[in-house]
């Protein structure tokens, strides 16, 4: 009986073994079919601390649908700002592909992170993906092309500046603005849009200074849905305007209440409306009041006429010549003029912002003045006597050379010596 029951029992054990096999050939693995096909970022660079999309795709390429508990993005780095969105997912079809995005922050320290990307299958199977993710503190590139030397006050000065961008990403929106105290620019702000990495745009900019100060350029951009900001200062520090139209006078006259002279161009920058008038006590008068030379260019010259008449008695006055830089600004400069010896005094600069122009006046009618006072005293000098005088030297002087004088002296003595003998 005893062998009886350990003969049925083992007949039971082996007609069970055929049910276990059976049953291990019937697990599920569809779930190995199902495998990353794409990830997407935006931004494609993350700044540090910028916030940004993930966006992972599976596809099933089984021919059997597979069925998707929940899925989850981990990271020590990387923040998931919403790690409870597929908490459940359900089933991928055969053949089908599933997307899933993740809003992530970035760390604030540059590197390239690896995120975990996990899918937990029906059972005990899961998917385990490792993604990259590249963080870079590269900022917009701001570099100044041409600026004034010098700044002289409430004058415009165009200002050239290149916005570039080194990095990886394109920076999107791209706004310029020029700021600073006491700056006021003609231009409130220059849009660019939208900047490919490694391309650069010009920009100019025209500025007036009030103050010295620092003159700020401000570029504004997007990356991805992150706001960033980069900047370049420039020193403005008022000084002479060294490049500027230099007006120079030359060849004064002055007759009979009219002025003529020549206006040079000594600088290194064109001088626009150039007009020759003169100022109190003198009063310009008709034809010609005012003078118009037009523009000037470098080392140019041309010819003036100015008439006047003189009030009070005086016998001094300015003659005044004012002209514009191609930006607009006014100059002008005085040259004191004197009417009784056509002597012309240094002339000082004077801006339209009451800042020096660099520019000096000429003397040329000094040796006029010296000449007319050296006139005035031949009336005093017995001119004829000296003439004779001087004629008798020099006759005296080439007889000598020619020995004239001494066959002379020879002559006079043979006739003395001859009376002596009578």
């Amino acid at each position: 009986m005893k062998n009886l029951k350990i003969f049925l029992g083992i007949m039971l054990l082996l007609a069970a073994v055929p049910f276990i096999a059976a049953a291990d050939d019937d697990k599920d693995t569809s779930y190995t079919y199902v495998t990353v096909t794409g990830i997407e970022y935006d931004p494609e660079v993350f700044m540090p601390g910028d916030t940004g999309t993930l966006k992972v795709t599976v596809k099933n390429t089984g021919d059997t649908s597979v069925s998707v508990n929940r899925a989850e993005l981990y990271s020590k780095d990387i923040t998931n700002l919403n790690d409870e969105a597929y908490d459940t997912v359900g089933a991928i079809g055969a053949g089908n592909s599933m997307e899933f995005t993740f809003t992530v922050k970035a760390p604030v320290k540059e590197g390239i992170y690896y995120p975990r990307f996990y899918l937990d299958f029906s059972g005990s199977s899961s998917l385990s993906y490792n993604i990259p993710l590249k963080v870079d503190d590269t900022d917009l590139a701001i570099s100044v092309i041409d600026s004034p030397d010098s700044w002289q006050n409430d004058v415009s000065k165009f200002v050239k500046i290149r916005v570039g961008n080194p990095g990886e990403s394109a920076a999107d929106g791209v706004i310029v603005y020029a700021s600073g105290e006491g700056i006021e620019s003609s231009q409130t702000s220059l849009f660019v849009g939208a900047l490919e990495s490694n391309e650069y745009v010009d920009l100019t900019f025209e500025i007036t200074p009030s103050k010295e100060t620092s003159l700020v350029f401000n570029a504004e951009w997007n990356n991805g849905m992150n706001s960033h900001t980069s900047e370049v200062s420039v020193p403005v520090v008022f000084g002479e305007d060294t490049t500027g139209a230099e007006m120079i006078i030359n060849n004064v006259g002055v007759s009979g209440g009219t002025i003529t002279g020549d206006v040079s161009n000594a600088g290194l920058e064109d001088a626009y409306s150039v007009i020759v008038t003169v100022g109190s006590p003198a009063e310009a008068a008709e034809p010609y009041k005012q003078y118009v030379l037009g523009s000037l260019e470098p080392d140019d010259f041309s010819s003036f006429e100015v008439t006047y008449s003189l009030q009070g008695g005086s016998s001094s006055f300015p003659l005044i010549i004012s002209w514009k830089d191609e930006n607009g600004n006014s100059y002008s400069s005085e040259y004191i003029v004197s009417s009784s010896s056509g002597q012309m005094a240094d002339g000082d600069s004077v801006s339209a912002g009451d800042m020096p122009s660099g520019i000096s006046g000429g003397q040329r009618g000094g040796g006029m003045g010296m000449m007319g006072g050296m006139g005035s005293g031949f009336a005093n000098i017995p001119i004829v006597e000296i003439i004779i005088v001087l004629i008798a030297g020099l006759g005296l002087v080439i007889g000598w050379k020619k020995s004239y004088l001494a066959k002379g002296i020879q002559v006079v003595k043979e006739k003395l010596g001859k009376e002596d003998q009578k």
